[in-house]
């Protein structure tokens, strides 16, 4: 089952998430729906979820020996990723040791080329980098067969013309950060990638990516992005400190953003974190399964275009236009507080119309547990196609003006099992939540569905 199937399942629809994990995700289809809002009250059956909780291994013996985990198969859980435990285990003897400094980096390895202040790594393998460069470059060609690891060990990389750590060929790359170390990458301003190479940003790749290790990291991307893979994207459990700033979207993976672990800190100016796939029936999602993420956002503080799922761990974003935003909304877990001038929580269709649109786009919302607290600017909840509300806490805080509501939706509504809280009122009844003209309560409003 595909998700715009699974949309159109309604009610039903959570009892297929874990098949239509399984084989991927549709793209949503754009159904004329309904032209006017219709409320009911009634049984949804319920996912579940098992939170991702697996840790990386000590660096210092190089092995990932990760806890037993049980990860989560409900929803965006089930899709299949780059990442694996395993690419975490590795011999110490394999390692392949690169030492940075201005003017003078060397190596013991035949598969990094030094070249002035840029170093190529072009075979597969595991490299331990060390050092610093004020204005230099790490650059990965390895065959696109083979897989990179790199452990970063107190590596302080800064580039006026490009990304500062730049993936260009490699089937995957893991970035380790060192137990006990501090790391930071830092792009250069207003510089292009030849021929879309990689991505625009401080640290850029154009194969799968997964960051790991207890370590921290700091990104500042000064020309687009902090963090962007022009495939997927994992953060493992067990990661350490990831702090970002960037002058477009903090992290971004086309296909999809998996963040199982770390403590994040971002900081954008367009969107906090994004997954942009509209294409591939399986990809451009965002799953927090395990995560502690905090947002700043320009724009969107998460955006997955074609699904978005919080499982467990800890969402927060501080400040944004609209809080979340995709095709299909899935909160089973963890909480999530956002604060946005705009919608607090907007599901929409992938190049559906944001907003003042009365049709039904087939966009879903579906809360089955997990805590939610929304301040938002206008609407609490927009949904331009159906809301599923049967379980978890929901605290919203909405304006209260003309057209402006707790939850407004274009197709249906279902409140049975959540607890809900608007505007200081606790909210017994679907009705209740609609949007009409002067607010919840007016009139002229279609009548609940019986």
């Amino acid at each position: 089952m595909n998700l715009s199937r699974l949309i159109a399942s309604g009610t039903a629809g959570l009892a297929a998430l874990s098949l239509a994990a399984c084989t991927g995700l549709g793209a949503i289809a754009q159904s004329p729906g309904s032209t006017s809002t219709t409320t009911t009250q009634t049984s949804s059956a319920a996912g579940a979820t098992s939170a991702a909780s697996s840790t990386a291994a000590e660096d210092a013996t190089a092995s990932a020996e990760a806890s037993d985990t049980s990860s989560t198969t409900t929803g965006l859980g089930g899709l299949d990723t780059h990442w694996d435990e395993d690419d975490l285990t590795w011999d110490p003897s394999e390692e392949q040791a690169v030492t940075l400094a201005d003017g003078a980096s060397s190596t013991d390895s035949d598969g990094v080329a030094v070249d002035g202040d840029v170093i190529t790594v072009s075979a597969g393998g595991v490299y331990r980098i060390s050092g610093d460069l004020g204005d230099g470059q790490v650059v990965v060609t390895a065959p696109d067969d083979e897989t990179v690891t790199l452990v970063l060990d107190g590596v302080d990389i800064t580039s006026t013309t490009g990304p500062a750590l730049s993936v260009v060929s490699a089937d995957e790359v893991t970035v380790v950060l060192a137990d006990g170390t501090d790391n930071t990458l830092t792009d250069g301003e207003g510089y292009e990638v030849a021929d879309d190479s990689t991505p625009v940003a401080a640290l850029a790749s154009a194969s799968d990516l997964t960051l790991a290790g207890s370590g921290s990291l700091t990104v500042t991307g000064r020309a687009n992005d902090a963090i962007s893979s022009s495939d997927g994207l994992v953060v493992t459990p067990g990661t350490g400190q990831l702090t970002l700033e960037a002058v477009d979207d903090g992290l971004r993976g086309k296909d999809y953003v998996d963040l199982l672990g770390g403590t994040i800190t971002i900081t954008a100016g367009d969107d906090g974190v994004k997954s942009d796939n509209t294409t591939d029936t399986d990809r451009g999602w965002v799953l927090v399964d395990g995560a502690t993420l905090t947002v700043a956002a320009g724009d969107d503080g998460i955006k997955g275009e074609q699904a978005l799922q919080v499982s467990s761990g800890e969402v927060t974003v501080n400040s944004s236009v609209e809080g979340m935003e995709s095709a299909w909304i899935l909160v089973t877990g963890g909480s999530v507080d956002v604060t946005a001038s705009d919608d607090g929580i907007n599901a929409t269709a992938v190049d559906g119309v944001e907003g003042g649109s009365e049709s039904d786009d087939g966009s879903l919302l579906q809360v089955t547990g997990g805590t939610i607290t929304v301040a938002a600017g206008t609407d609490g909840i927009d949904v331009n196609g159906s809301a599923e509300l049967t379980g978890g806490t929901v605290t919203i805080s909405s304006a209260a003006n003309g057209g402006d509501s707790p939850v407004d939706v274009n197709g249906e509504l279902t409140l049975d099992g959540a607890q809900v809280t608007a505007n200081g009122t606790i909210i017994t009844s679907a009705d209740q939540l609609a949007m009409r003209p002067g607010g919840p309560g007016g009139g002229m409003a279609p009548a609940p569905r019986g």
